[in-house]
């Protein structure tokens, strides 16, 4: 069992780049890429708590009428 990242979807699916998507969040490139690529080994909850906020304002902006969470981040992934 593992936590999976599926971040790199939800940023393809809104249309921002990891490394605007940085800009905007406030959360680090290479904590961005480790997301991506699920090398995480730890994650800060001001950077979750960030990064859903930052999805949510730029769905908004977009006219993307979804409301972002956790699961559009992460997800639990039975091995």
């Amino acid at each position: 069992m593992a936590i999976k990242f599926i971040l790199k979807e939800t940023l393809d699916s809104i249309g921002v780049t990891p490394n605007r998507f940085s800009t905007l969040s406030q959360v680090r490139s290479n904590t961005i890429y480790d997301m991506i690529y699920n090398e995480t080994k730890r994650i800060d909850v001001k950077n979750l708590d960030s990064i859903v906020s930052t999805l949510n304002r730029l769905a908004k902006e977009k006219g993307i009428k979804k409301k972002f969470s956790l699961s559009d981040v992460a997800i639990w992934e039975d091995k």
